[in-house]
């Protein structure tokens, strides 16, 4: 009997599998046409495959793996605050704009880090920097239609 001693890689696999059936379950309710003339659900159905495939290597590296890595560790603490960071965005954009929901999420993304070296400047810059990236994408590049400031 063989051992899965690569537990990361099995459960990668295993997502990766049920995202290509999902995915071609899918792709297979719209018409596929051909390789010459191609339906809305030919690509789907190439992109599912393909994970498909991609998936059967990563359990493939699971069942060959030394098994001289460390066990599976989930990461609550960090999941949990990024999870937070999401609905804080979510909850800030509408009463204070987009910038300050921008500003806390990432706060709140940021103590998901629990041996991380910042100090409050280091904080102010990543966060600044941030906001800037941001703006430049979401507010000028694709013109998104949020109110970078809202009112209080």
């Amino acid at each position: 009997m063989n051992r899965i001693r690569n537990n990361k890689d099995l459960w990668a696999g295993l997502l990766f599998l049920a995202f290509a059936l999902v995915l071609g379950w899918d792709a297979l309710s719209l018409p596929i046409g051909t390789a010459r003339r191609m339906g809305p659900g030919y690509f789907p159905l190439v992109l599912a495959v393909t994970l498909g495939l991609l998936s059967l290597g990563v359990l493939a590296r699971a069942l060959r793996a030394r098994g001289d890595e460390a066990p599976l560790r989930i990461p609550v603490r960090e999941a949990l605050f990024v999870m937070l960071g999401i609905l804080a965005f979510g909850f800030a954009i509408k009463p204070l704009g987009f910038l300050p929901a921008v500003a806390i999420a990432a706060l709140v993304c940021m103590l998901a880090a629990p041996r991380a070296d910042l100090r409050p400047l280091r904080i102010l810059g990543l966060i600044g920097g941030l906001m800037l990236f941001c703006w430049a994408v979401f507010i000028v590049g694709l013109r998104l239609p949020v109110p970078v400031v809202g009112g209080f």
